[in-house]
């Protein structure tokens, strides 16, 4: 990946900025996920604060995109990450004055999806407003390296932190690590939106509908979002939820190891996201998204019957070299085919496509856990696989994509 995109300003502070903003972001789910593992030993609790932070997430994120189009996407991140820094501040208050409760973290989970359903969508739809079209692939792979770097320091550190530290140190680390992203995303400078009509419900509820009309019309993106819809939905809930306790049942390892197998993901993503600096853009998506879907459901399989550390952090590593590659190549193809006016709903749909089915994936995944460990990762593989083979089979072609 050549530097010069890094020489310019703006992408840099952005760059900067959504490293932290996403390391912190890591850092938060790993060290929520311990402690009500560590304080319920629940599985479906677990689920249910999880579910907590999907479900606004997700109601939440095309509104969000729709936002990001009518005002400065870098003021509506900022704003949303100062949001999540306060959120974070307050669990580790909270912990400190030992007032934990279960209602509590649901209700912090639960603002916290609201604040990401902005965050996401503005972030994303800042990059083509800063980089000219022509080097969209370059600065994706550097910003895909951004995604993934935190991918492997977010987890690291939480692990780190919460094993030498404990949590309430930990969580008062990651609202730095917010404060410092909040600040680097404020310093970007862009245009300011064209759009100066009143920001009205029916005018934003117009505006939704002209972004979901635009993706229904083009096929190359419908069929792209619901591959990548059912591929989060196979993976988010039984890696999140389940990771964890394979750490303590069969690993016999602690916050660190959990840490340590989290990131491996994000190491495999970034050899990935080298590896689609190198390949160029793509004409099409279907073909990448049905080989990732093939990838991830094998790996998920094979996690069933792990019983080494070492093993378990190879199959995730294997699986993040599919997702780093797919992941520059579909940003890229779906903002070179997307206009500048759209491009925050377009990014809004592409989030939506990821995380709407979390609440469903987290439920059946906290389930299954209380259930059996082995099925769940059996569970999720095999519709990861089936996804893949109907994909594979569907009418529509390459051609038309």
């Amino acid at each position: 990946m050549h530097n010069s995109s890094l020489q310019h300003p703006n992408f840099c502070w952005l760059w900067i900025g959504q490293t932290f903003i996403y390391c912190a972001s890591q850092f938060w789910f790993v060290a929520l996920i311990w402690l009500v593992l560590q304080k319920t030993g629940s599985g479906l609790a677990l689920g249910t604060v999880l579910m907590a932070s999907a479900i606004p997430r997700g109601i939440l994120m095309l509104v969000g995109g729709a936002i990001s189009d009518r005002f400065p996407p870098n003021t509506i991140a900022a704003i949303a990450t100062v949001a999540n820094t306060l959120l974070s501040g307050s669990l580790a208050l909270l912990l400190a004055t030992n007032a934990f409760q279960l209602q509590g973290i649901i209700l912090i989970s639960g603002l916290f999806g609201i604040s990401e359903a902005f965050l996401y969508p503005a972030t994303l739809a800042l990059l083509p407003r800063i980089i000219r079209k022509s080097r969209l692939a370059q600065a994706n792979a550097w910003m895909q390296g951004s995604e993934q770097i935190s991918n492997v320091l977010g987890p690291a550190l939480a692990g780190i932190a919460i094993g030498i530290l404990g949590l309430t140190p930990a969580f008062a680390l990651n609202t730095a690590l917010f404060a410092i992203g909040a600040g680097c995303i404020y310093l970007v400078r862009i245009r300011q939106s064209s759009i100066t009509s009143p920001l009205e419900p029916h005018t934003l509820t117009k505006e939704i509908w002209e972004g979901l009309r635009y993706a229904s019309q083009h096929p190359g993106i419908r069929i792209s979002l619901l591959l990548i819809a059912m591929i989060n939905f196979a993976i988010l809930g039984p890696i999140v939820v389940s990771v964890a306790e394979l750490v303590t049942l069969r690993l016999g390892g602690d916050a660190t190891t959990f840490g340590y197998l989290q990131c491996a993901y994000g190491v495999g993503a970034l050899a990935g996201v080298w590896l689609a600096s190198q390949l160029g853009a793509t004409k099409q998506l279907q073909t990448p998204l049905v080989l990732l879907a093939t990838c991830l459901g094998t790996g998920l399989i094979a996690l069933g019957f792990v019983f080494h550390t070492w093993t378990a952090a190879a199959i995730i590593l294997a699986m993040g070299v599919g997702g780093g590659i797919v992941g520059v190549l579909a940003l890229t193809w779906l903002q070179q085919e997307t206009s500048i006016a759209m491009q925050g709903r377009m990014m809004s749909l592409v989030m939506f496509a990821a995380v709407a089915l979390d609440p469903f994936s987290q439920a059946i995944s906290g389930v299954l856990l209380d259930m059996s460990l082995t099925g769940l990762f059996l569970a999720a593989g095999a519709t990861m696989l089936i996804t893949a083979l109907v994909s594979s089979l569907n009418g529509t072609s390459d051609r038309s994509l």
